[in-house]
This record gives structure tokens, sequence and C-alpha cells, in this order.
């Protein structure tokens, strides 16, 4: 009884203790950076911690020759997650500045509260990163960069960062442009980041979470790992970053209620696919020869 009750509470309980600590902490006149900072820290804290006391599986605990390979693409993950930022500032408020010119005001709704406007940016930023996401698996040349995140033989906390340098690049740019466009503010920009992380984080972890009815809305826990099926015809679904607004919308949400999802998780028929950080690196320029060591169970 207690476990199932800390299962459904866990994560939203976090999510909302992280996103209100920073918008408390923005509005006394804390630095962006320090909010982030802290929120990234105690969100990893507390997703360690729980995969201990709350396993979903008590094997994906244990390393499976990928902890080396995974810790690898932290900081490349971090490092150009925080290039994209300012570069997408430039071009976004650029571009901004031209729409407002054009039309005589920013096309962002500034006077709504702060939690409504965070809604919206969850909303934009969503729509735009779903068909980013959709295409790197419905494109047979963009499949090569984002198998590397299908490629982990386990999910956990770390590998949420175990994505090809380009696919950061694409889905931070796709994401973050679109709101610096729109002229979202830098507060509502930051409780975006905050709620990212959290939700980013439980995505992958090896939490046991039951979400109910939040199932249709947060792409985390038990839905997100139908999309690390190895089977295609499960894994083309759930693709938002963090809501599943737009999969309700596009018929690709799927959660069967009758199932668990696999607990081996992959590319099926894939085995060549490399396994250290350096060969996924280049793997898309040897994409040939790794599909033809095992067939074709993907577009490539």
């Amino acid at each position: 009884m207690l476990r199932r009750l800390a299962s459904a509470t866990v994560f939203p309980l976090l999510l909302t203790i992280v996103v209100g600590g920073a918008a408390w902490a923005l509005d006394r006149g804390a630095s962006i950076p320090a909010v982030l900072g802290v929120a990234s820290l105690a969100s990893v804290l507390a997703v360690v911690l729980l995969e201990r006391v709350l396993p979903y599986r008590r094997e994906w605990n244990r390393a499976h020759g990928d902890l080396a390979t995974d810790a690898a693409y932290l900081p490349t993950s971090v490092g150009l997650n925080a290039a994209i930022e300012p570069v997408g500032t430039l071009v976004g408020v650029t571009i901004a500045a031209w729409i407002s010119e054009l039309g005589g005001g920013s096309l962002w709704p500034s006077a709504w509260p702060l939690l409504a406007q965070l809604v919206l940016a969850c909303v934009v930023a969503e729509a735009f990163d779903y068909w980013g996401h959709r295409v790197l698996h419905e494109s047979a040349l963009l499949w090569r960069i984002h198998a590397t995140h299908h490629s982990a033989p386990r999910l956990y906390w770390l590998n949420a960062t175990r994505s090809h340098p380009l696919e950061v690049l694409f889905r931070g740019l796709i994401s973050f442009v679109p709101l610096a466009v729109a002229g979202a503010g830098e507060n509502v920009l930051a409780l975006f980041g905050a709620t990212t992380i959290v939700v980013g984080l439980f995505q992958h972890a090896n939490v046991d979470t039951r979400l109910g009815p939040l199932s249709w809305i947060f792409s985390v826990g038990e839905i997100h790992r139908w999309h690390h099926s190895p089977l295609l015809a499960e894994a083309n679904h759930n693709y938002g970053n963090n809501f599943l607004f737009w999969d309700v919308v596009f018929g690709t949400r799927y959660l069967p209620p009758d199932r668990a999802a696999p607990a081996d998780i992959g590319i099926e028929g894939l085995d060549a696919f490399p396994r250290g950080y350096l060969a996924q690196i280049v793997s898309p320029l040897r994409w040939r020869s790794i599909v033809a060591a095992n067939g074709n169970p993907r577009p490539g």
C-alpha cells in the first residue's frame, strides 16, 4: 500500500517542489544560473535515491556495460545545451524584434500569470519538438543519429543524456528558438528549464512511477518505456519530449492497459550497433556497415 502511494506521488511532488521553489527564488531576485543549478542538483540527487528505494526493475540498477558510455555523454549534453541558450536567444530575440516592429508588439502574452505562461511555453515548445522527434524516427537519414539514444540496454537516470551531439543541437534549437521568437521572458524560460529537468530525469529513471491520469500529460516512466521497446510498431509512439499533448492530438500516445512495457529494450536485430562513446559518435557515418551486420530493422 505504501509503495503504491509512493509510486503515485513521488513524481508530481518533486515536480511541484522544484518548479515552485524555482519560481519562489526567481521572484526574490535569484540568478537564473543559480536557480537552474540548484534545481538540477536537487533533482538528480532525489532521482538517484528513488532508484534505490523505489526501483522499477532492480536489475536496471546494475551496470550493463553502459556506465562509461553514458557518463561520457553527460558533459557533451550539458555543454551543448549551455551553448544552445545564448545562440538560440540571439537568433530568437533578433527575429522577435523584427516581428514586434512589423506587428507593433510582442507575440507573447506577458501579462498572463506566470504559471499560465509556463503552460503555454510547454505547449509551444513541445509542438516543435514532437515533430522533430517524430522525424528522427521516420526519416531514414535522421534515424542514424537518433539510434544512439535507443541503443541503451536499460533505462536509468544517466542515460537521459545518451543522445548524439547532432540530435542535442537539433532538438535544443527547435525547442528553444520558437519561445525566444515569441518573446517569452527570462523567468518563463527559466521555469520551463526547471520543468524539463525534472520531467527529463523521471522519463528515463528506474523509478516505479504510476501516473494514473497524469499519463495523458507527462511522457514519464511507464509510458515512455514503450518508446524504448525493441519493436518498431511499439517504439514509434510517445514522441513528446516531456509532455504528451501532441501525441494525444495526433494519435501517437501508446500505453497498453493489459501489460507492462518490455524489460528488454534497445534496437531489435541491430546487435552490431557500437557500445562505446566514440564509436557511437561516428556511427552515422558507418551506418551501412552496421546495418549489413544484422539486417535493417529500422529505416536507414
